[in-house]
């Protein structure tokens, strides 16, 4: 096994705290269900983000069926609306099958039209059209998956869910279609989103954990305030008391933790939301940041790992992970993480050429690999389409400092915390900078950066 010089290499496993749960046996090689956006083709209120919504609240409970995968939101959407057969567009996901389908209303009543579809034959699996009250929406949905689930000769039961106002569900969705970009564009965007659905809604815990996340992602990469802050852990904390049992609401009490500096508590939250959820992909992918950014890079890999096996199609943690095993010094993990990351990076940007972080997190990928050029080609792109975010910045920084621009890099770095992304844990922690670590200016940075 190569590793850097001066440093010790550690096994691919690593031994997490006794209270931590036990990863999920790898669910690669479960068979896979993509869902697609489905239609609404209701004529006075058209609306993608609810369509998508539908197949959202579907991806998550099929999520749940034991012996089965979801091919993740980020990937399946990409088709939706594609005017594809749906066996094509599974073949095209890797699925074994896909279900989709249309909306309409008629009569007061909304009703939902479903297909599945084997992707090998491209034979109709199962077929159904439902109609009920909007009120309804989230059962008629849970007996939607019930069926999907009965087709492909799987059991499946679901935890109760405590009705919302569509109206207020639409919002909601918006604001995680905003977040999910990870920019500080999107996330003002987010938070606004979250806050419509509240005033519709003020008891629905969904919504105030996505306000938490929002406002917690500010105060780390964009705006360390103490409004931010206290924000975070007011609309977690708010989550909780209104739904003590949602995984969700504890992962972002987690985030929101652990943007405060409170580790212990943090990685006590994060663990409860995967007891209660095991395969809550952002429970998994958010705590690995925590570790990484507490100085942890063992548990980093184990939690990493863990989101990529909920999300094989996913190129953000298993770049994130490379990027840690770097740091460890354990280069033959690096390099074949980075590998397979650059794959699913490439695959993204053929279906999402404006996908400003699958470009980023390329470039890191190919620098690392030695393809220096075509990796600052894409590190140019992505500041061409969002030149001043702050997260941006900082990656281009990492990515400066592997290409052995120490330079560009620091300007890169310091443009980040001028833009409000001050967290010393990040810059402390970072493998990607080692390079640049000994320079004056790094120094300086540091010297300026708060805990």
């Amino acid at each position: 096994m190569t590793t850097k010089a001066g440093r010790h290499p550690t096994t691919r496993r690593t031994t997490v705290t006794e209270r931590a749960p036990l990863p999920p046996k790898s669910r690669r090689h479960l068979p896979a269900v993509a869902v697609l956006p489905f239609l609404d083709l209701r004529r006075e209120n058209g609306d993608a983000p609810l369509a998508e919504g539908i197949a959202e609240e579907l991806i998550q409970a099929l999520n749940q069926v034991e012996g089965l995968r979801t091919i993740s939101r980020t990937t399946s959407f990409l088709y939706g609306g594609a005017g594809l057969p749906l066996a094509e567009a599974g073949r095209r996901l890797h699925a074994d099958a896909v279900l989709g389908g249309s909306l309409l209303e008629g009569e007061g009543r909304l009703v939902l039209k479903t297909e599945l579809v084997d992707v090998a034959s491209g034979r109709e699996l199962w077929s159904e059209t439902r109609a009920f009250e909007r009120k309804d929406l989230f059962a008629a949905l849970e007996d939607t998956a019930r069926g999907a689930a009965s087709a492909l000769s799987l059991s499946a039961s679901f935890r109760p869910r405590r009705p919302v106002a569509l109206e207020a569900y639409g919002y909601y969705l918006r604001g995680r279609h905003y977040y999910y970009r990870f920019n500080r564009r999107g996330m003002g965007f987010a938070a606004e989103m979250f806050r419509r659905a509240l005033d519709l809604d003020p008891g629905y815990a969904p919504a105030w954990a996505g306000l938490a996340n929002a406002a917690a992602y500010a105060y780390i990469y964009i705006e360390r305030t103490e409004p931010q802050r206290e924000l975070a852990e007011s609309c977690s904390r708010k989550a909780l008391e209104l739904d003590p049992d949602l995984a969700e609401a504890h992962a972002s009490r987690g985030v929101a933790l652990s943007a405060a500096g409170r580790t212990e508590e943090a990685e006590e939250a994060f663990e409860t939301a995967l007891r209660l959820d095991p395969n809550l992909y952002e429970a998994a992918y958010f705590y690995a940041r925590h570790c990484l950014a507490a100085g942890k890079p063992e548990r980093a890999v184990e939690y990493f790992e863990w989101a990529a096996a909920l999300r094989p199609e996913d190129f953000q943690a298993i770049l994130l992970v490379a990027q840690v095993y770097h740091s460890l010094g354990v280069e033959d993990e690096a390099e074949a993480a980075r590998r397979k990351g650059l794959t699913l990076v490439e695959e993204r940007l053929e279906r999402a050429p404006d996908d400003v972080r699958a470009r980023y997190l390329g470039a890191n990928a190919l620098v690392a690999l030695g393809e220096r050029e075509k990796g600052l080609a894409w590190a140019r792109m992505a500041r061409s389409m969002d030149p001043d975010d702050p997260m941006l910045l900082y990656n281009l920084g990492c990515i400066h400092a592997l290409a052995g621009d120490p330079g560009e890099a620091l300007d890169c770095l310091e443009r980040a915390v001028a833009a409000g992304l001050t967290q010393r844990n990040w810059f402390l922690h970072d493998g990607d900078l080692d390079a640049i670590r000994s320079h004056p200016r790094f120094q300086r940075l540091m010297d300026g950066l708060a805990d």
